[in-house]
């Protein structure tokens, strides 16, 4: 049941701050005009390198801590403010600063890429996504199962965020730009919930250290 629960509380934790369906009305606007090979293109391309982004980070997490000799209590509290801040402006409804910002909006219309930036990083794949699965492979007991679990959600996130960008056009016609800031703002209720968890288990594990 612990890793039930576990699993479930990661899976919801990625798929928020992911949160493709909120990544539904940009991707609409950038590829407008685009045949539907085209627009299936940029989006496999783009869940590629969000997957690729955020698996490698994740597994270099570790490295990354002894090379900078930073403890992971540490890291849970700056993560924990990093997706505070994207939950954040996900409850105000607007795209994070730490995601996508108005000038690469813009200049992803001139390019064709767009499946690579500003879609695939830093839209799906940003700095709150990434920190999240760092700490969430890190923090428990180090135990192969717990390891194998949180690669799991983050594939089935990967497989759920795919499916909602290739049904973007029927989504974003039912639901519209108000649904999709309702659904975001939902989720950044439930991010906040999470980086809150992030700063206060660090700080409890900066204490134990003491």
């Amino acid at each position: 049941m612990d890793y039930l629960i576990f699993f479930l509380t990661v899976f919801a934790a990625i798929f928020s701050i992911l949160n493709p369906v909120g990544a539904v009305p940009i991707l609409v606007s950038l590829t407008e005009g685009y045949t539907v090979k085209e627009r299936d293109a940029v989006i496999r391309i783009s869940v590629a390198v969000a997957g690729g982004m955020i698996l490698g980070f994740m597994f270099l997490g570790t490295y990354i801590f002894q090379i900078f000799g930073i403890d992971i209590y540490d890291f849970q509290i700056a993560g924990g403010v990093l997706v505070f801040k994207v939950a954040f402006d996900m409850l105000q409804g607007k795209t994070s600063n730490t995601k996508i910002t108005t000038a690469e909006q813009e200049e992803s219309r001139q390019r064709s890429a767009i499946g690579v930036a500003p879609i695939g990083t830093p839209l799906l794949a940003g700095p709150g996504s990434i920190t999240t699965a760092i700490i969430y492979f890190n923090e428990r007991s180090g135990f192969l199962t717990d390891k194998l679990l949180v690669i799991v959600a983050i594939l089935l996130v990967l497989f759920l965020s795919f499916l909602v960008l290739r049904y973007s056009l029927g989504i974003f016609k039912r639901i519209g730009n108000t649904g999709s800031l309702i659904i975001s703002r939902i989720m950044g209720l439930l991010i906040a919930s999470v980086g809150v968890g992030f700063i206060v288990e660090g700080i409890a594990g900066v204490i134990t250290l003491l």
